[in-house]
């Protein structure tokens, strides 16, 4: 029988993330959350986490927005002197060419300070994956298992999609003109050469933002593998709206998180799956 993890990311981030997320764990499939543990509404979402025994919590590694953990003069590659993060994943890749061993000792320096901070809540960490993939950067990954291994983190995520899979259970080809299919080849290719399995396939990073219940019509899990995960942003834009001092991204306030909420709400999708 395949394991199904069905993660939704950002926890902490908002109002209506945090909501979004706890109502599909209590009401439909969600069964785990990465938590941005340096994000406005942290505290709320772990309150609420406490009261909720079977959602597994991991720590969403947070390097590209708002404000880190640890002291800004230790990592001056990475944010503003305000401690603001001011690199996206291309600035990140590139950095890593050409600072290697100053970037990852600050990486080392901001992930440990997360990890930190998580333990700091009593809440167990059974995963560790990273905001706009990040981790994935070979680099930042080689820190990461690091990290994972010294506080015995049990499972690192990786992005393992096949792209031939994905088009067959798929019509849609979106991925061609909304950058889906260079952000998969791009994180394949970090994949590769991280030299790192766990088990576990993902799916789908082609239509990020778009994991919608038409997604898995036609899908069957590949052989191989012992889990499945899926990685969803499930949110309820409306509260966001009504409190825009959480709101990090633009990309929060979309409709498509309202979608991907009522994917996660439907009880039945896993039957279609396995």
């Amino acid at each position: 029988m395949v394991n199904v993890i069905v993660n939704a990311d950002d926890f902490g981030a908002t109002l209506g993330l945090n909501d979004a997320i706890i109502k599909a764990h209590k009401n439909g499939i969600v069964n785990s959350t990465s938590l941005m543990v340096t994000l406005k509404y942290v505290k709320e979402a772990v309150e609420s986490a406490k009261q909720l025994p079977n959602l597994k919590v991991g720590l969403h590694l947070n390097l590209t927005n708002e404000y880190c953990a640890s002291n800004p003069k230790k990592i001056s590659l990475l944010v503003d002197e305000k401690g603001k993060f001011k690199n996206g994943f291309l600035n990140l890749l590139i950095l890593s060419f050409l600072h290697p061993f100053k970037l990852r000792k600050q990486i080392l320096h901001e992930t440990i300070a997360q990890v930190l901070l998580f333990k700091k809540t009593g809440l167990t960490l059974s995963h560790i994956d990273s905001h706009r993939h990040v981790h994935a950067i070979p680099a930042i990954f080689s820190i990461v298992k690091k990290v994972a291994k010294k506080y015995n983190i049990p499972r690192i995520r990786v992005i393992n999609e096949n792209f031939l899979h994905t088009i067959k259970c798929n019509n849609d080809k979106s991925y061609l003109f909304d950058g889906g299919l260079i952000k998969l080849i791009v994180l394949k290719t970090c994949y590769y050469l991280n030299h790192y399995k766990n088990g576990t396939y993902f799916y789908t990073i082609m239509y990020t933002g778009k994991i919608f219940k038409s997604r898995f019509k036609n899908f069957k899990m590949p052989k191989g593998y012992d889990n499945l995960e899926i990685g969803i942003h499930p949110g309820n834009p409306q509260l966001d709206k009504e409190d825009k001092t959480g709101v990090y991204d633009p990309y929060v306030l979309l409709e498509n998180r309202t979608k991907e909420f009522e994917t996660v709400m439907d009880k039945t999708l896993l039957e279609e799956i396995i």
